[in-house]
């Protein structure tokens, strides 16, 4: 599946969501690139950042998160 494909199937699933705990698009833009979704604004950023952020750093936590930022 092309990048483009997958971007307006994430756009159709995330436009259908209706809950609280889930961030709400409110508007995309498909006809040229580059492609981009307009989402609520999220106060505490993306989840990535927020767990990044707030997850405790054990010793186990710090080597997974080493192999990701790899």
């Amino acid at each position: 599946m092309t990048s483009r494909k997958d971007f307006l199937k994430e756009i159709k699933i995330m436009s259908q969501l209706r809950d609280p705990n889930i961030v709400r698009v409110l508007g995309v833009c498909t006809e040229e690139e580059p492609l981009c979704m307009i989402v609520e604004y999220m106060k505490y950023g993306d989840l990535n950042q927020f767990l990044l952020d707030h997850v405790l750093e054990t010793p186990s936590a710090q080597a997974i998160n080493a192999k990701i930022l790899r």
